[in-house]
Formats: C-alpha cells, sequence, structure tokens
C-alpha cells in the first residue's frame, strides 16, 4: 500500500518481526559485533578499508564506528523523512558540517558560500578550511554566480553552500539558482555540488533535495531531536555523495552513539506534529509583534515578514511549505535594552539551541555568533539590539504575554513610552 511521508518515516528502517515483534526498535549499544567465521571477517574489514580485490560480505556489522544496527535504523528514518538516497548521522550538527565540507572538497574543489550563516560554520569555513589547504570564497549572491567564476579565472567551485533560512537574520536564497548553475557548470570528472543547511526548517516545511540539492545538512539536536536532551547532526542526499561523507566519517569518529541514535529515530516519530503546532504558535506570535513593535522590528520565514525585509518572498512560496517558528526581533536600546528584554523573559528560557518543545531566546550578537567579526555582524543584520526566538509548544497566549511585559521593560530601559 503506497503511504504518505508521516507514515513512511514513522516507520522506516525498522521491521518488529526482526526483534521478537517488539513494536518499538531495540537499542544496540554494543561497540564490536562476532564474525560467524574468518573469512567473513576478512572481507567485511577488507571491503570497510578499500582494499582492492576484496571478497563482498554478507550484511552485517564490524563495530559501532563503522556501524550500527541503531545507528542504521535512525539513519533509514532520516533518508525517508527527506526521501534521500541514503544518509548519515554524526556527534553533533556541527561534525554533520565540517565532515561534510571536508569529504567533498579539496585544493581543486574550492568552498563557494553564501552568508550568513551559523556562527559555527562561517567559522569553520572562514578560518578552519583555510588552514586546511581549502579555498574558500563568499559570495554576494547566487545570482552572481557567474560573475564569480569569472572573478576566479574560471576555476570552478566543487561546493556550493546555503543555509536557507540564515540563522539568524532569516534571509532565504533559491535553492534552485545555485542547483540549476551547477548542472550547467558540472563535467563528469568535475561535479559541482549544491549542499544547504535546513536546520530552521527541517524536512517537513523545506525540501532541498527536491529543489535540486545534492546534500542537505542539519544540526539534529533541533527540530529532528526537538526536546534538548541530545546532540546529534544529519546529511542526506544521494547514495554517491553520503557514501563518501560516510568514509570520512569513519576516519573522522564523528559519529552517533548507539542511545543517540536510538532517542533521535523516537524523536522523529512525531517531528511532524511538533513542527505543525511550533508554526501555528509562531504565527500567532508574530501576529502580535508586527502590531506591538512595528513590522520593521520582525524577521521571519514567513512571507509578510520576508517582504517588509526587503525578501522576495515568492522564493519562500516555491520551496516552503511555511514560515517556520524562529523569530527575529530588534529590541530598542541596543544591547542593554536586548539584555533587559531576554532577563525579562519568564517562560521563554534564555538559551542558545532552538527548535524544541520549550521556548527558547538568546542574542546572537553575544552568543551564537560571538566569533564572527562585528563588521560581518553588522553586515548581516546581527545588531546588538537582536534578540531570537525560537517557538515552542506552550499555549500560544502565554508566549504572547511573555513577549509583551518584557518589550515592555526594554523599552523602559530605552526609555520609550510603553
Amino acid at each position: 500500500m503506497k503511504t504518505r511521508l508521516e507514515t513512511r518515516a514513522m516507520f522506516a528502517g525498522y521491521r518488529p518481526e526482526e526483534a521478537n515483534m517488539a513494536v518499538k526498535p531495540p537499542l544496540h549499544p554494543a561497540s564490536t559485533f562476532v564474525f560467524p567465521d574468518a573469512r567473513t571477517g576478512a572481507a567485511h574489514m577488507e571491503t570497510a578499508y578499500g582494499v582492492e580485490g576484496a571478497e563482498t560480505p554478507p550484511d552485517g556489522f564490524i563495530y559501532s564506528r563503522l556501524g550500527n544496527p541503531t545507528l542504521r535504523m535512525a539513519e533509514a528514518r532520516l533518508a525517508a523523512w527527506d526521501d534521500s538516497e541514503d544518509s548519515a548521522l554524526f556527534a553533533s550538527g556541527m561534525a554533520a558540517i565540517s565532515t561534510t565540507l571536508l569529504a567533498w572538497s579539496s585544493t581543486d574543489r574550492p568552498v563557494w558560500y553564501v552568508g550568513p550563516l551559523y556562527g559555527g560554520t562561517h567559522h569553520f569555513l572562514d578560518e578552519v578550511m583555510p588552514s586546511m589547504g581549502r579555498e574558500v570564497r563568499q559570495l554576494e549572491g547566487l545570482e552572481r554566480l557567474d560573475l564569480d567564476l569569472i572573478a576566479t579565472g574560471g576555476k570552478l567551485p566543487g561546493i556550493i553552500y546555503l543555509e536557507t533560512p540564515a540563522n539568524p537574520t532569516m534571509q532565504i536564497q533559491r535553492i534552485r539558482t545555485a542547483a540549476e548553475w551547477a548542472a550547467t557548470h558540472s563535467t563528469e570528472s568535475h561535479r559541482i555540488l549544491v549542499m544547504v543547511d535546513n536546520t530552521y526548517l527541517g524536512p517537513v516545511l523545506q525540501r532541498p533535495l527536491e529543489e535540486g540539492a545534492d546534500v542537505v545538512l542539519y544540526s539534529a539536536t533541533k527540530y529532528l531531536g526537538g526536546h534538548s536532551d541530545l546532540i546529534a547532526g544529519g546529511a542526506s542526499g544521494t547514495a554517491e555523495a553520503i557514501a563518501k561523507v560516510k568514509e570520512f566519517r569513519t576516519f573522522l569518529g564523528g559519529m552517533i552513539d548507539p542511545h543517540t541514535a536510538w532517542m533521535l529515530a523516537r524523536s522523529m516519530e512525531t517531528l511532524h506534529v511538533r513542527i505543525e503546532r511550533q508554526q501555528e504558535n509562531a504565527g500567532l506570535l508574530l501576529a502580535y509583534l508586527r502590531e506591538m513593535c512595528g513590522a520593521d522590528a520582525v524577521k521571519s520565514a514567513w512571507v509578510e515578514d520576508l517582504t517588509a525585509m526587503g525578501e522576495d518572498a515568492s522564493i519562500a512560496q516555491a520551496q516552503q511549505k511555511g514560515g517556520g517558528s524562529m523569530v527575529g526581533l530588534t529590541v530598542p536600546g541596543g544591547r542593554e535594552g536586548a539584555f533587559a528584554f531576554l532577563d525579562a523573559l519568564k517562560l521563554f528560557k534564555l538559551a542558545v539551541s532552538l527548535g524544541s518543545t520549550e521556548s527558547l531566546a538568546e542574542h546572537p550578537a553575544s552568543m551564537t555568533h560571538a566569533g564572527v567579526p562585528v563588521a560581518t555582524k553588522e553586515s548581516l543584520g546581527i545588531t546588538e539590539g537582536f534578540v531570537r526566538l525560537s517557538v515552542g509548544l506552550e499555549h500560544p497566549e502565554d508566549l504572547i504575554a511573555d513577549a509583551t511585559q518584557a518589550w515592555k521593560v526594554a523599552c523602559e530601559v530605552a526609555n520609550l513610552p510603553v
């Protein structure tokens, strides 16, 4: 029977008959696995290390750094959510991002990226990768790809990297623009991969692979995990793309542990329910904030706010299934006003991260993006008065009341009428 996405994803990677008819998958904490005989063990190990002429082994496991039944089940669920050929899970979002970038970049395969990006990704691209001999180029926009190619003397990128909507200022990028340009300029010997960080919306609200991307990346800590009780990262994409990512993961050692994989698989069963309710709550809060604070003070990936921000809202209408539950708010009074707003919140928890069941609030300029140069932050709109809100599952009227009283405190600090 043909089933819909939510149904496929809930049961992906597990059949009860595999575990004494248990309705839920077991957890396999084993670090190593027994070979039935020496010949099979040799075949497994030689294949894992790419020994030429290795005998093809039967399906099985060797060692949990290389693979684990619980890890395989959780990866099948992520692949189901993305409708991808394969996926790989990692010990953190940055492990997923850094491993994937290293796997597909080299001295002959530069990385081109469009900002803004999460602060950790920005630092890795601008500071770490060049120190490892990788060429990295920041683009002004996807509409200038041909001009960037001319500026590099015709040297093609190996990767075009996007984050849409951007963390934390919500700028959006048209994924198909990058995908179509990459397809046009790729050759048999030089494939250009488009990679998209989809953390802010997740696979329910945005599906980059359907827009032509090769790899979609996540901090799975956020909406995929969604309960502030695990750290994980994920990458989904074509079998070819993920195979190389998994090869690098094997030797860099950044895979997820079995217990976290089991928890993540459990959390992905409720992903669509949580996303839909969080987005509904955010919509109600946003409507109130636009009225109370003014449209210019509000940023989100919702069409109404993108239009006010000067973004091309038609992009969101084409590739997003909603605006998500992230809110940016410019508070009066600069850093002092922003800190007063954050300290006054009673329901929103003052903490970094996002996408969890509880609502969270933070100050990007001094927290998640503290390591980004000041000039870069200012150019991207990460001002001292900017705060980021992640809307959770509390009652929306309570969240509105909390934001209202905190806004009044900030206005008092800024000597503005309330």
